[in-house]
């Protein structure tokens, strides 16, 4: 028997209820880590975070997105690859250990880069 549409929503609802047991008016989550989401879903959190990352650098004219328009990171188990981001190694395929280690070293390349338009 497949699971319908129905049976997904409920589960929704449920992890709605365990996010809003740790909300107290005040935003807790600081690090991948901290959110209390599965491993997959910290996953898709930070692919995402990474095309928003992508976005706007496009925008602020860091780089011209030109040949680079597909997914700017994409998380397996473990291994990740972007043709964006070089993670600290220079590379495509990257080997980590924990999200929270993928987490850093976006922001770190990040933080690199608006340096490096600061500086011009």
């Amino acid at each position: 028997m497949a699971i319908g549409r129905k049976h997904y929503l409920e589960c929704f609802k449920i992890v709605d209820k365990e996010i809003a047991k740790h909300r107290g008016g005040t935003n807790t989550y600081k690090t991948i880590d901290d959110l209390p989401l599965s491993e997959l879903q910290k996953r898709c959190v930070l692919e995402w975070f990474a095309w928003k990352v992508w976005n706007m650098i496009i925008e602020l004219g860091i780089e011209d997105g030109y040949g680079k328009s597909y997914d700017p990171l994409l998380i397996e188990a473990d291994k990740c690859h972007s043709y964006i981001f070089d993670l600290g190694d220079g590379g495509r395929h990257h080997d980590y250990e924990t999200l929270r280690e993928i987490e850093e070293k976006l922001m770190k390349e990040v933080v690199e880069m608006l340096k490096e338009v600061n500086e011009e």
